[in-house]
């Protein structure tokens, strides 16, 4: 079987491209697929860094209640990557060792990252373009409030790179729509209006 790729084409011209693993994060790589495919990324500006942790895509859903939405925690199976740097993972919400997770809030560990491994479920791996990611770290950012939970850092770049398009190969097979989960808390920065 082949695995599902994904290529990022960033605003500064660079791209990053992914293999992604089903077998591994079912909900997460058939929520990352079907947003793609509506064009749900395009167009977003790259909204957190941390240097040496994570590059977060977005932690507003991306502005559009269609992203609105939770999947099952793939990690429950048991069967999990580890988050290290050159991998893609899936975002959450909530403490303790399972947190909900979002259907799109997609992020790329800088480092190892034993304190998230089995607990946000890592959905491919990075193929081309570490070297944007790095490049991605070094972006002059300031630090923005989370509204509660002041350890939490979230550093915005003062230039954003935007991610311009992200296009999808599937090779044929039909990975379907995203399994939704029942209402859960809206997040503080997701957008009013919320669709779970």
């Amino acid at each position: 079987m082949r695995h599902p790729t994904a290529a990022i084409t960033l605003s500064n011209g660079g791209a990053i491209s992914l293999e992604l693993y089903p077998e591994i994060a079912p909900h997460a790589v058939t929520s990352f697929l079907s947003l793609a495919r509506r064009g749900i990324f395009d167009h977003y500006p790259i909204e957190r860094i941390v240097p040496g942790w994570v590059v977060d895509v977005s932690y507003h859903a991306f502005g559009r209640p269609e992203a609105c939405y939770f999947i099952p925690n793939d990690v429950r199976s048991g069967r999990y990557l580890e988050a290290s740097f050159g991998t893609v993972g899936m975002g959450g919400y909530g403490d303790g060792p399972l947190p909900d997770i979002s259907g799109g809030e997609f992020f790329f560990p800088l480092a190892d990252c034993p304190a998230i491994t089995g607990k946000y479920p890592i959905f491919g791996r990075v193929t081309r373009g570490l070297e944007e990611l790095r490049r991605l770290e070094r972006l002059e950012t300031v630090p923005a409030a989370y509204p509660g939970l002041p350890e939490v850092k979230i550093n915005t770049p003062v230039d954003p790179v935007r991610i311009k398009r992200v296009e999808t190969e599937t090779f044929g097979r039909d990975h379907g729509q995203p399994v939704r989960l029942g209402r859960r808390e809206k997040p503080h920065f997701w957008p009013e209006l919320y669709i779970p």
